[in-house]
């Protein structure tokens, strides 16, 4: 039974092309060009400013200063909030800032990351993972070496 579970995980995988790092951070669509003063308009009306700051600058009680922290890090925390599995916070945090995040959709919690880190973050992080996955071994006329 568990051989055909692999099995059937292993072609799933190959004909959907399923890539394995989605299954365990959050991605975003590298072809999405979020509008930025929608994703800043939105950013005032949920009122993260009122505690993050208007650039996401500023320590609001026990949290990191979001504008420092990763697109897939901010994704996961506003996800973790709406869930309220935050257990690694205050329980005060945690509370008050789930009432914020559980009147996000997903749109919106990635148009506040675009505000935070550009219109363009979901190209800019897909050019950092490619740049990881290219080999260090490179010839002089940039080709690679296997």
């Amino acid at each position: 039974m568990r051989y055909l579970f692999l099995l059937f995980f292993a072609v799933f995988t190959y004909c959907f092309a399923l890539n394995m790092k989605s299954l365990f951070t959050y991605t975003f669509n590298p072809n999405e060009k979020y509008d930025y003063q929608s994703a800043k308009k939105i950013y005032f009306e949920k009122k993260c400013n009122q505690c993050h700051g208007d650039n996401g600058e500023k320590k609001a009680a026990n949290s990191k200063i979001i504008k420092d922290m990763s697109p897939q890090d901010l994704k996961a925390a506003l996800i973790d909030y709406t869930l309220d599995v935050g257990y690694k916070r205050s329980a005060s945090t945690r509370f008050q800032m789930s009432q914020y995040a559980k009147n996000l959709s997903h749109d919106q919690m990635d148009l506040i990351i675009a505000y935070l880190k550009g219109s363009d973050f979901a190209a800019e992080l897909q050019i950092e993972e490619l740049k990881k996955e290219e080999p260090e071994n490179k010839t002089k006329y940039g080709t690679f070496i296997k």
